[in-house]
């Protein structure tokens, strides 16, 4: 691959598995703020996978919460040459998805080809990592697309709360129609490249200025972390698919560790809230992140390793605690099994507990130069790159999918 293609003064519709504004950057995001640099970009708040139960899902009115705020904002610049818009659609409730999904198409159809129309995009190319946008994203392939590139970075049929079959078989039937299919994941790639012989895997980025100030420069460190106990094991990110028992496991026997997790909560977890060296302080900015991380003695990754969707993940937390040099102990899910040699990867408990003592106190400095230099080569910007020409291919060729 030559790092220096580039995709250039194209426009490019993204139907975003999350959203620009509540979340912190996702995939989607920093790979779409890549290709603004030379390109235009409508991107499209998430439609949603599922409706929030208020039965078993106690974050409920948050989430809820989240999506009407975005939609306040309904269209809206966000960065130069980045339009956000947050369509009006109806979420998929139970056994109505299809009849909502057919509602749903035409809604977003129209919305999409009026603001397509104001800011004069002419033969996007497509780009979508939402299932639920299937029938919207190939009747614009039809009539208004130049190609439809499909990007898969999570199994979604196995997200709690989904329908399994019907999100597999909308998975599916995206991934057989498109021009271009890209896979963050080794064995869902492995699974589905039959599909489609356009299918390529793709790794995750990072966005290694921001996170490399880590350790190279000097960061306040914020008052709610500063005077937590060190050494502090931390994990940053969204709190949810969280291996509860691990962490209490680890917390109880080593209370000279402290436990600490920067990120919105979306998992009850009352089971280990109330342990003295545990400690959660909340969704914090992106910006202030590496002041979080610099506080850290090494980067923790707890998931759920029985998880069937966790098992197909490739976190893209793992390139930002690479960027940060700080030493790593994750579970042993699949995709970080290939980064042997980086990462500390624990296969049982007492696994984690040995290889957490070993990051906290017996690292050094040429492992940390590996890790920092590794992260410095997985960019978002060499991600997009990588990608343009595999667009660039796409639209040479102008061949149907297989």
């Amino acid at each position: 691959m030559n790092p220096e293609i580039k995709l250039k003064n194209e426009d490019i519709v993204c139907f975003a598995g999350q959203d620009w504004w509540y979340h912190n950057p996702h995939s989607d995001l920093h790979i779409m703020k890549s290709f603004a640099q030379d390109n235009r970009v409508l991107f499209i708040n998430s439609i949603g996978i599922r409706m929030p139960s208020f039965k078993t899902d106690h974050f409920a009115w948050k989430r809820i919460g989240n999506k009407l705020g975005s939609l306040r904002r309904y269209l809206k610049k966000a960065e130069p040459n980045i339009y956000v818009l947050t369509p009006i659609a109806l979420p998929p409730i139970g056994n109505w998805e299809r009849f909502i999904a057919i509602i749903n198409k035409y809604l977003l159809i129209i919305q999409v080809r009026i603001v397509a129309k104001v800011l004069r995009f002419k033969e996007p190319i497509l780009w979508v990592s939402l299932p639920t946008a299937r029938d919207v994203v190939i009747y614009l392939r039809k009539t208004i697309g130049k190609c439809l590139v499909y990007y898969c970075v999570d199994n979604i049929s196995h997200l709690p709360g989904a329908n399994q079959k019907y999100i597999y078989d909308l998975d599916v039937s995206i991934h057989k129609e498109a021009d271009l299919a890209l896979f963050v994941s080794h064995d869902l790639l492995a699974e589905r490249k039959q599909f489609n012989r356009h299918t390529y895997h793709i790794s995750h980025g990072v966005d290694f200025d921001h996170f490399a100030k880590v350790g190279s420069i000097p960061l306040s460190i914020p008052d709610d972390i500063k005077n937590i106990k060190q050494p502090i094991a931390g994990n940053v990110g969204v709190i949810n698919e969280i291996d509860l028992e691990l962490v209490k496991y680890l917390a109880t026997r080593n209370k000279h560790i402290s436990f600490v997790f920067v990120g919105d909560i979306y998992m009850d977890i009352s089971a280990i809230k109330s342990i003295e060296n545990v400690y959660f302080l909340g969704k914090r900015p992106y910006a202030v992140l590496p002041n979080y991380l610099q506080a850290f003695s090494c980067c923790c990754l707890f998931y759920q390793i029985r998880n069937i969707f966790i098992q197909y993940s490739n976190p893209k937390k793992l390139m930002e605690y690479l960027a940060t040099g700080k030493p790593i102990v994750s579970v042993a899910i699949p995709e970080i099994k290939l980064f042997n040699g980086l990462v500390h990867i624990a296969e049982n408990y007492a696994d984690y507990e040995k290889y957490l003592r070993q990051a906290i106190y017996d690292d050094s400095s040429d492992q940390k130069t590996k890790r920092i230099e590794y992260a410095s080569r997985q960019t978002w910007d060499h991600v997009a790159s990588r990608t343009s020409e595999y667009i660039g291919q796409c639209l040479s060729s102008r061949s149907g999918p297989s």
